[in-house]
């Protein structure tokens, strides 16, 4: 599959304490809004949100952001992202404006598409490996992750730094595209306080 346009980005479902099992690692549940990131083999940068039935291509209003991608990522990408600011969710719209007095945060945690081919097949953990070989400079920020060793110890830190929560991630599952929809996966699962 090559990259042709926005995708339907996977959800999490919500943790609810059950046992998991294998390899999982946890990273940072961002208080911002989803978004995509594409820039076509051509050169051409797109940003797009989530809600796909809503049209949510946001590449005008975020002309600077999506000039600063066509800078830094090579041709053939689509990233999997959430837009922040530093003083938090509530000044999103604002960065929407033309004369925005906020910086933007964008987060950065998968890769769906590289070098124009569809890499959500491959384990999660080749997907971290191949973000981690991408430059990245505000206002991109690479979320790294860490292997669980106690839920409730991460989700405590992670609250007192300022984060939403915590998502936590099945290390070998595979990225999943909907045809209509979303697809929600087990694989991935958000916690809140």
């Amino acid at each position: 599959m090559r990259l042709k346009g926005p995708v339907w980005l996977m959800q999490p479902i919500p943790y609810f304490g059950e046992s998991i099992s294998g390899d999982w690692i946890y990273e940072p549940k961002i208080d911002g809004w989803r978004l995509q990131i594409l820039k076509f083999a051509n050169g051409k940068v797109e940003i797009w949100g989530r809600r796909l039935e809503r049209n949510p291509n946001w590449t005008k209003k975020l002309e600077r952001i999506a000039v600063k991608a066509g800078e830094l990522f090579p041709p053939g990408i689509l990233l999997d992202a959430e837009i922040s600011t530093r003083r938090g969710r509530r000044f999103i719209p604002s960065i929407f404006a033309a004369k925005t007095t906020v910086k933007p945060i964008i987060y950065i945690f998968d890769i769906i598409f590289y070098q124009n081919e569809f890499v959500g097949e491959l384990p999660l953990k080749e997907r971290k490996r191949i973000l981690s070989s991408l430059k990245f400079e505000p206002p991109f920020k690479h979320v790294k992750y860490k292997p669980i060793k106690d839920i409730k110890s991460h989700l405590w830190k992670l609250v007192q730094m300022g984060h939403e929560g915590m998502v936590i991630k099945r290390l070998n599952s595979t990225y999943q595209i909907g045809r209509d929809c979303p697809i929600a996966t087990e694989n991935w699962r958000k916690i809140k306080p």
